[in-house]
């Protein structure tokens, strides 16, 4: 398990024992996302501080081994595939960073983003906003592919994700629903 909160610090925990197994210390503003790769071997934190780092959890090392600085303002969501790391921060954009190729590939919304999903099949990306909108985008092009709008979402970060066919989206709402749209149809059900 892996925890970051707003003592600025990254905490991994041996979820067995309940015992802390590591602490690292770099952001400068609090931790507001977490997440482990798929062997958990490297962490990911989004910070209040605008910058997204790597944590190296089998080495020695305390410090980061990568700090990606791109954002203007606070991140607020990560996540992470085989050899990409998606980002969304409160800016307004979402960030694809291509690790293998060292690449960057940022589309711009009209509002904060407040959390980033990719798709399972790895093409497309699911970002929500502060205008009470989902975005499916396309991966590549950054091209709007659906909406989905029919919750509220104006003041704080909410969770959205994708089923796991990829054939619904889901999010809660500020009004204490959780709302579930048909993928393609992109209608409230």
């Amino acid at each position: 398990l892996v925890s970051g909160g707003a003592d600025k610090q990254v905490v991994v925990w041996d979820v067995s024992s309940g015992e802390m197994v590591r602490k690292f210390r770099s952001h400068t503003g609090r931790v507001n996302c977490v997440r482990f790769n798929a062997e958990s071997t490297l962490a990911i934190s989004g910070s209040y501080d605008a910058t997204v780092r790597l944590w190296d959890c089998k080495s020695r090392r305390y410090d980061p081994v990568q700090v990606l600085a791109e954002a203007k303002d606070s991140v607020s969501s990560v996540e992470i595939s085989d050899h990409q790391i998606l980002t969304g921060s409160v800016d307004g954009s979402v960030r694809q960073y291509d690790i293998r190729m060292g690449r960057l590939h940022t589309d711009t919304l009209s509002e904060p983003v407040t959390c980033v999903n990719f798709t399972k099949d790895g093409q497309c990306v699911l970002a929500s906003s502060l205008d009470s909108t989902l975005r499916l985008l396309d991966k590549d092009t950054g091209d709007v592919l659906g909406s989905y709008t029919g919750h509220k979402n104006t003041k704080y970060r909410i969770e959205s994700c994708l089923t796991s066919s990829d054939a619904h989206v889901v999010s809660g709402s500020e009004d204490g629903r959780v709302c579930f749209w048909d993928l393609v149809e992109a209608k409230l059900m």
